[in-house]
């Protein structure tokens, strides 16, 4: 009975990696789930046990049910969607079943009569031995790494691309399994099982790392595709601020002649022509074409970069804006959230008659929370799937939205887009850490 809750204990150390990466992702936190995990390990262990020797089981066939029960278990304690807890859960499981290849070699080494089905307390240490230095040596990457890409990474058919891949790696581990050591000592066999459980090590540990740098890698280039945005609007309006500060400049050079030529109108008594040169001197004055909406200097740069595309096209706008210039709230994803609703309210405008275009954007902070209130023209055309909306000028979702939802998954809050006859309402919330 022992050997066979031994065995089973193994699991303890997999569940321990399938939680690592999910740190930010607990509905309960991280108290309670240990509390969770505890009672259902204390009940499914030693009942997995009981059954197996009661019924004289392969412990393969009672191992499977209890990890489909964990995954139920997971998947229900967890907020991030099935795609995630599915690709850790599986990826893990195909570590494990190397691992569990691996323990087959050490005690064949020892114990040549054995089997891999073959139930004794030193097979299940040694398992337990091997999970757990696993364990100790994936901790820190999976700790560290694993929850970054669990947190960042929100593009649910890149994650099912992994599955693939875990599923190769968990049939091809059972298929080479030796049900009796024996047979691995006729000819070159152990050695050709010990090359194909390290060649499986290497591989699985080369595709995470690869999978982790591409990834990162694209996120990165995505962000940094934001900053660079950015700063081509910020010297955008640093261009016409400095046209604007040249324009000034020859006026006000220019502005003793004009007051001396109003000066000897006044005085020759011509007051009809003063009039007129006042105000053609007025309308000579330069307009500085940079609004101050905000007092985020990024945000306002952006602001005045797409109050400049509705002014070309014709849009009316309402920018109501009182964001303070420092929040919990990175710039690059404050002007990523506004920058994509403006972006997609412009491009939508542009498909109905002018006379018909409008652009309405507001933002504030109230009570620790970011506010941000869109409405938009349209020509009330959508596609929708799933109660998601899709993107008109090409297939699948529409990114600009997504990357919205991602933003505000970011700060823990939410996206709602909404459309009404034709208009369009993008309203984001974002939680604010105190000040």
């Amino acid at each position: 009975m022992i050997a066979a809750l031994l065995s089973f204990v193994m699991v303890l150390p997999a569940q321990v990696l399938c939680l690592l990466p999910m740190r930010h992702q607990l509905k309960p936190g991280q108290k309670k789930t240990v509390a969770i995990l505890a009672v259902l390990n204390a009940f499914l262990l030693p009942m997995a046990a009981f059954v197996t020797i009661q019924f004289s089981l392969d412990i393969n066939y009672v191992l499977f049910p209890m990890l489909l029960v964990f995954f139920v278990v997971y998947q229900h304690i967890l907020k991030c969607p099935i795609s995630k807890t599915l690709a850790v859960f599986l990826s893990v499981s195909a570590l494990m079943a190397i691992l569990c290849n691996l323990t087959c070699a050490i005690e064949a080494s020892f114990d040549p009569a054995s089997g891999a089905n073959t139930l004794s307390l030193k097979s299940a240490l040694i398992q337990l031995g091997v999970n757990t230095v696993a364990l100790g040596i994936l901790f820190f990457p999976f700790f560290r790494h694993g929850s970054r890409l669990i947190d960042e990474l929100k593009l649910e058919k890149i994650w099912y691309m992994t599955l693939p891949f875990s599923g190769v790696m968990i049939i091809c581990n059972l298929f080479i399994r030796p049900l009796k050591y024996e047979t691995l000592f006729v000819n070159n066999v152990f050695r050709s099982f010990l090359f194909s459980i390290f060649t499986f090590l290497i591989l699985w540990n080369m595709l995470c790392v690869i999978y982790y740098q591409i990834v990162m890698g694209a996120l990165n280039a995505s962000r940094t595709r934001e900053r660079m945005r950015m700063l081509e609007m910020q010297e955008s309006q640093f261009e016409s601020q400095q046209q604007y500060m040249e324009s000034f400049a020859r006026t006000r050079h220019d502005f003793r002649q004009n007051i001396l030529t109003m000066k000897n109108l006044y005085h020759e008594g011509n007051y009809e022509q003063l009039g007129q040169y006042i105000d053609e001197y007025y309308d000579a004055l330069p307009v500085p074409e940079t609004r101050h909406y905000c007092s985020n200097r990024a945000l306002n740069a952006l602001l005045n970069y797409y109050a400049g595309k509705a002014k070309e096209n014709a849009i009316p706008i309402s920018f109501r804006i009182d964001i303070p210039q420092k929040t919990s709230v990175s710039d690059v994803d404050l002007c990523t959230i506004i920058g994509n609703i403006l972006e997609n309210a412009v491009a939508a405008s542009l498909e109905i008659p002018a006379e018909k275009r409008s652009l309405l954007l507001s933002g504030l902070v109230q009570n620790n929370r970011l506010y941000i209130v869109a409405t938009n023209s349209f020509n009330g055309l959508v596609k929708e799937r799933n109660g998601k909306y899709l993107s008109r000028r090409h297939s699948g979702s529409g990114i600009g939205l997504k990357s919205i939802r991602t933003s505000a998954e970011k700060y823990h809050g939410k996206a709602v887009f909404s459309h009404n006859g034709q208009e369009f309402h993008s309203d984001v919330m974002l939680l604010l850490q105190p000040a």
